[in-house]
């Protein structure tokens, strides 16, 4: 009969006992405010252009004292070349900030990918997933660069394009390895080519539209372009003059294809 009695008693007291367990509190958020930096231009010495960043562009950030990076997404800032980025702060006295978020940089070697199909975007110049690192004591200003180069092909003629391919004749897409102390840049195996869907871009027979490839730093004596049309009609170019791709610098070249 007294442990009927005492049965209540417990029984009030265990949702007591839970409503006493700590609550962890939330990760404070930190702002980091990023900035790609200009991208020279060849034919126009003395100039440079100002890439941008897009919706849903994430980066990541090492703290010195931080066993791994901490993810920060776009806050503000899509079309522009200096954004805002919001996450979880990581310890340390300097940070190194990569993009995109899945690229590793220890500060003597920079390892991402370079994308094998990609997408045409106008009117703003594309960052697409251009490979950048950079080194700051201070979140509130980081400046991005790029161990990567980008070729601007100019076309002009009539009709809507399906999509460009890019045979380079070496590895052009895929995982790379950049070595920062030794300005060494290498291909880590990778595919020759690069496909851009064109969206159905209407072509000018007066003004030429761009399409950028994002390309590893050399040089390219065997460069092809496979161009499709929205009738699945195919015009090949096969580059005469080697190009030279310079990190941080775009180089240009230009077609009509009505004269081809």
């Amino acid at each position: 009969m007294n442990m009927k009695k005492y049965i209540p008693v417990l029984l009030l007291l265990l949702p007591l006992a839970s409503c006493n367990k700590q609550v962890e509190p939330a990760p404070e958020r930190s702002t980091a405010f990023v900035s790609i930096k200009p991208f020279g231009t060849k034919a126009q010495i003395g100039t440079n252009t100002l890439l941008c960043w897009s919706g849903g562009d994430k980066i990541a950030i090492v703290g010195d004292d931080a066993d791994k990076p901490s993810e920060f997404t776009l806050r503000s800032g899509s079309g522009y070349s200096v954004a805002s980025f919001e996450g979880v702060k990581p310890e340390g006295g300097s940070y190194i900030v990569c993009y995109p978020s899945d690229a590793r940089c220890d500060g003597e070697t920079f390892r991402a990918s370079l994308s094998t199909f990609v997408n045409h975007a106008v009117p703003n110049q594309p960052l697409g997933i251009l490979p950048m690192w950079g080194r700051s004591r201070d979140l509130s200003s980081v400046t991005l660069g790029s161990p990567c180069g980008i070729l601007k092909l100019e076309l002009k003629g009539e009709g809507n394009l399906k999509s460009i391919t890019l045979d380079a004749g070496k590895p052009i897409s895929g995982e790379f390895l950049y070595n920062i102390t030794a300005d060494l840049f290498a291909m880590i195996g990778g595919a020759n080519i690069i496909t851009m869907y064109a969206s159905d871009t209407e072509l000018l027979p007066t003004r030429a539209v761009p399409f950028y490839f994002i390309l590893p730093p050399g040089e390219y004596d065997e460069l092809v372009f496979n161009i499709t049309d929205s009738s699945d009609d195919e015009t090949y170019i096969t580059v005469d003059d080697a190009v030279e791709i310079e990190a941080g610098t775009f180089s240009t070249i230009s077609y009509d294809l009505t004269a081809i």
